[in-house]
């Protein structure tokens, strides 16, 4: 654990609910944003496109990245709960292309996985984005089972790196003190740990690979 110790699941609570209310702050400013726009000047049409847009946009952005933390993070049914895949691939889509700087390939074989597997395919395509900050491809192939899965994503893209520090927070040995901007690779490493895979994350050529194996 380096030197710090395991977070409790109370401070790992707070720390996603963090995580959380960050990335739904920028598209609900925006669609505030919006709304003063129309109530400033309703006859300017031109203006009142611009301002219902912004909205549209918003609602899109917050509810993509609402449903991605739905699976991502929260419960998604009840213990042995399995997610089926298109579901996921779905979810995964709208969340990563909401912003327009990153674009998915889905590669898969399974129909359906345990909803903690689903949880931490989820969480490392998060993590996947931060490999390719200017916008990329993320190719995600998932492979085996439905009790062996292997989950790999290549990321590529202009300057593709490992960002410093992140294969120690996905092993759960964080070297600084984990805060909301960290939190989800941490957390991808607690689900890891529950079920049981093993993650992996280094630089192949130009482009990063994530690699997840079950035990």
């Amino acid at each position: 654990m380096g030197d710090f110790a395991e977070l409790s699941d109370l401070d790992l609570a707070a720390l996603v609910a963090s995580k959380i209310c960050h990335d739904a702050i920028g598209p609900m400013t925006a669609i505030g944003f919006g709304l003063d726009v129309l109530d400033e000047d309703e006859d300017d049409e031109e203006q009142r496109e611009s301002a219902l847009s912004m909205i549209r946009n918003g609602v899109s952005t917050i509810t993509s990245k609402l449903q991605f933390s739905r699976l991502a993070f929260g419960a998604a049914g009840s213990s042995g709960f399995e997610i089926d895949l298109q579901d996921a691939q779905a979810v995964a889509r709208n969340y990563v292309e909401s912003e327009n700087k990153h674009k998915i390939e889905w590669n898969c074989t399974i129909a359906t996985l345990p909803k903690n597997h689903v949880k931490l395919l989820l969480n490392l395509v998060a993590v996947s984005m931060g490999t390719v900050p200017r916008g990329g491809v993320i190719t995600i192939n998932i492979d085996g089972d439905n009790d062996r899965p292997s989950f790999m994503i290549k990321t590529s893209g202009p300057k593709a790196r490992v960002p410093a520090g992140i294969v120690d927070l996905v092993n759960c040995s964080p070297t600084e003190e984990v805060d909301a901007r960290s939190i989800q690779p941490y957390f991808a490493g607690r689900v890891a740990i529950a079920t049981g895979a093993n993650i992996t994350i280094a630089m192949d050529g130009e482009d990063v690979l994530l690699n997840a194996t079950f035990s």
